[in-house]
């Protein structure tokens, strides 16, 4: 039995069993075959397409022409076994793409989580900076107001015309469990060097580190089955954690742009204030020639951070 079922032989006709698993319990098509023609009686099978011959016999261990050359039958079953497995993995990614749509979710997890969709985050982010202006702790904010910023920031934006099976996967909370892991944007706390001891030691904040309302915004997608056997917890997480970096970088970036404007606006009322004259003229010009040096050096330095972080 051994030199029939080789290694390979064995993987395969695994990959096979977990397939037809797979469709039945996560896919729901339970009156699926893996063959167009139902086996006939005594384990026939009977699909011309499987076979060298036209067939095997799974019980003679022979093909359906009835050959009992050991090589012929070997190569059949290798052949039995390989269509098999092929006609199983084109029927589950025909029924992902088609009827559960993962490339679309796959794209809306880097247009949202993986900040992919510009003039949504964009809009989001401005959003959230009239929300959260003024705000030294996360005192009056809630799930359902986050949840209006992102319905508008979705509404306003082409976002808007995505699919509603994409949609209605997206969502926003704001983390304030502090046994949430996501809440560490750089990776949980390191645990200790004791090997007897596995307890995670707590980061010790201050009341000024956690008063920030933007660190506890986070966006989420929900996968829900079968797509979770593709886009699994781990990944989730792994999704979550590079949001929360990225999500940080685009509000520094998003800072540094609304510092060039307060810049522009205020040496636009510099020159108009200098422009004006007057009895205070040679003290304005004064003024202004280190205001207009102080603000081309903010700019240089902004363009460094801005070039940083891209």
């Amino acid at each position: 039995m051994m030199e029939i079922i080789t290694a390979d032989l064995a993987r395969g006709v695994l990959l096979v069993g977990k397939g037809i698993n797979f469709i039945r319990y996560c896919l729901l098509n339970k009156d699926w075959e893996v063959f167009e023609n139902a086996p006939t009686e005594g384990g026939m099978v009977v699909d011309s397409k499987i076979g060298a011959n036209g067939g095997y016999n799974l019980v003679t261990l022979m093909d359906v022409g009835g050959n009992d050359d050991n090589c012929q039958c070997l190569l059949t079953l290798h052949n039995a076994v390989a269509a098999a497995s092929a006609r199983i993995h084109n029927h589950i990614l025909d029924s992902l793409n088609q009827q559960h749509h993962l490339i679309c979710h796959l794209k809306a997890l880097k247009n949202f989580l993986l900040l992919g969709q510009g003039d949504f985050v964009t809009s989001f982010v401005e959003s959230l900076n009239k929300e959260f202006r003024g705000r030294t702790s996360t005192a009056g904010i809630y799930t359902h107001t986050l949840s209006g910023v992102l319905e508008m920031a979705l509404r306003t934006t082409n976002a808007r015309f995505l699919p509603q099976y994409v949609l209605r996967n997206l969502g926003v909370r704001l983390m304030i469990d502090h046994n949430d892991p996501d809440r560490y944007w750089m990776g949980p706390p390191p645990k200790k060097n004791d090997d007897d001891d596995n307890d995670i030691i707590p980061w010790d904040d201050d009341e000024s580190s956690i008063k920030d309302p933007w660190d506890y915004v986070c966006l989420e997608y929900n996968i829900d089955s079968p797509l979770d056997a593709v886009v699994h917890n781990s990944a989730m997480e792994t999704y979550h954690q590079m949001f929360l970096f990225l999500f940080r970088l685009k509000r520094i970036e998003w800072t540094m742009n609304n510092s060039w404007r307060q810049s522009t606006e205020l040496n636009h009322a510099i020159l108009i204030e200098n422009k004006a004259g007057g009895i205070e003229a040679p003290n304005v010009r004064a003024a202004a020639e280190k205001s207009s040096f102080l603000l081309r050096r903010i700019a240089t330095i902004r363009q460094t951070m801005l070039h940083f972080i891209s």
